[in-house]
């Protein structure tokens, strides 16, 4: 589990301002080149800065929190393209047609975003709602919602194309055969419309991670959440936890809005001298690495150094 940081002796008086500016130079040193920078203390200083650097061009509104599982798939559906994509902790993603819920057909709904998990697995379901209609190779995930394929090819139409379901997610007899055979229950479900403020990653058994209920993860995600809309990702240490059967049930977890996320997110004077030629992708990491060796060195650096 991650726990937090120990208080500091009452004893050891510092100079947190300096200590600071000391470890920046330290990790500027490590990071960066050997050369010597004086860092700004004023916000105008670190604007300018911030204006003049590599960063003032980065868009972080991609940016996306981010939640584990250890099984070894997960899927996401994007309802606006009627796309689904079975991610493989081993293998490539496989992308694949869908057709979902719409409510402008009699007795239809909308089929509902959010972050679900395979709650059950049945290789035939005979709906009592719709006059019996057989459905192969379901996978429920929100109550009477789930993926499965229909007998015919009348359907096949629509699939990555249009909206025809009564709120399920209709797939090929090909495809919900595959997605049958590898997808346990527990699986995360992740459905949205390219909206969504959280992905699913893939954890390792080696991993430290935090365990929530049911009733302690939305609140949770919401502060997670307004973190990336108030532009402090990178200011904020991100505990990895879990999702599973167990703390995630069938009303599902919030997706967020990512149109709330801005381009530009808070960042340490450190990562202000990060080169213009490095590849976004690369920079992204570099920052993060600051970001977390940082607060390490704020506080376990021997404060003696400032006595």
């Amino acid at each position: 589990m991650i726990t937090n940081p120990q208080p500091l002796n009452d004893k050891k008086k510092y100079n947190l301002g300096f200590t600071l500016q000391y470890t920046l130079k330290i990790f500027l040193t490590l990071l960066i080149s050997s050369s010597t920078f004086t860092f700004s203390t004023t916000e105008d200083e670190l604007n300018n800065r911030y204006n003049r650097s590599s960063l003032a061009v980065m868009d972080f509104s991609y940016l996306r929190d981010t939640v584990y599982t250890l099984k070894p798939y997960f899927i996401e559906v994007n309802l606006a393209t009627q796309k689904g994509y079975l991610y493989s902790r081993t293998d490539s993603v496989n992308e694949f047609g869908i057709s979902s819920g719409t409510s402008r057909i009699l007795d239809g709904v909308n089929t509902k975003e959010g972050l679900f998990v395979i709650q059950s697995k049945m290789p035939k379901w005979y709906s009592q709602q719709f006059d019996s209609t057989l459905m192969l190779n379901w996978l429920g995930f929100n109550y009477g919602i789930g993926f499965h394929a229909l007998l015919g090819n009348t359907y096949y139409r629509y699939l990555g194309v249009k909206k025809s379901s009564h709120g399920c997610l209709r797939v090929s007899r090909e495809m919900a055969k595959e997605l049958y055979s590898k997808i346990e229950l527990g699986t995360p479900v992740l459905v949205h419309s390219g909206n969504n403020t959280v992905f699913v990653g893939f954890g390792d058994s080696s991993d430290v991670f935090s365990y929530y209920t049911f009733e302690e993860l939305p609140k949770i995600l919401h502060e997670r959440y307004s973190v990336l809309y108030n532009g402090e990702y990178f200011l904020n240490q991100r505990e990895k936890f879990l999702i599973d059967r167990n703390n995630v049930k069938h009303s599902g977890l919030p997706i967020g809005n990512s149109n709330k996320i801005p381009k530009r997110q808070i960042v340490l004077p450190l990562s202000l001298y990060i080169s213009s030629a490095i590849p976004e992708e690369k920079k992204l990491m570099m920052i993060e690495r600051i970001e977390n060796s940082t607060k390490f060195t704020l506080k376990e650096i021997n404060v003696s150094l400032t006595e």
